[in-house]
């Protein structure tokens, strides 16, 4: 990604995470949020070094970013964003949204989480700063059960807010930026396409000698087999 091409955004999604690898749910949601709040470009920002990961990433950070770079390499919507392989140590999210909106203060972000991740958004650091400081989009699958775990997890106030926020299809693009130097909408919800595909299956088929062909797109697949990764770990 090129800071000279970021500048000319209106608008730009961030979806962060360890990506060991990609795969195609990944791509799906990504897409899926990009087009229903029209936003010109989701950066997808594979992290350093997860902090609520104990047992870390099996694939390098530099691997991580690059089967991301061939993920995204055809579709001009979805991009690579190396700011916290770049920056190296401890990722946290605060730190990313601050660094891009710093960079590019013409670009409206919005952050892009997963409802699992954001039932625990009370761990991350300075989470309340990173409310006032980015729209969110929460996204869930299937029934909506994931969406009700994290309302239960969230304290009082902020459940309350997740539980009332609009969902995707009923407010329009402009709702998430900023109306008179205040942002509309904090959080919006995302019932995003049901795709049953995880990082750590994909790794252990690899373990097992099995396909991960449809999973993942072929040219991760074919990385992962060059660079034999995953096949050592269970």
């Amino acid at each position: 990604m090129s800071g000279s091409d970021l500048h000319k955004l209106r608008n730009a999604g961030i979806l962060g995470g360890t990506f060991d690898p990609v795969h195609h749910g990944h791509l799906i949601a990504a897409q899926w949020v990009r087009e229903r709040l029209a936003l010109d470009k989701v950066l997808i920002v594979p992290c350093s070094c997860p902090p609520h990961k104990q047992n870390g990433t099996i694939a390098s950070p530099e691997e991580r970013l690059e089967m991301v770079r061939l993920a995204t390499r055809e579709d001009p919507g979805l991009e690579v964003c190396d700011v916290e392989v770049s920056r190296g140590g401890t990722s946290y999210t605060i730190d990313t949204v601050r660094h891009l909106k710093s960079q590019y203060p013409r670009t409206e972000f919005v952050l892009i989480v997963g409802s699992d991740a954001f039932a625990e958004i009370v761990t991350w650091r300075e989470y309340e700063q990173l409310l006032d400081e980015v729209a969110m989009v929460v996204m869930v699958r299937g029934g909506g059960f994931n969406l009700q775990k994290a309302i239960s997890n969230l304290p009082e106030g902020l459940s309350r807010e997740l539980a009332n926020a609009p969902l995707i299809d009923q407010v329009d693009a402009t709702s998430m930026r900023h109306g008179g130097g205040k942002r509309q909408v904090r959080l919006t919800v995302a019932k995003v396409p049901q795709i049953e595909i995880s990082s750590s299956e994909v790794r252990r088929k690899v373990n097992q000698h099995r396909s991960i062909q449809y999973l993942v797109p072929e040219s991760v697949l074919q990385y992962v087999k060059e660079r034999g990764l995953y096949e050592r770990f269970p």
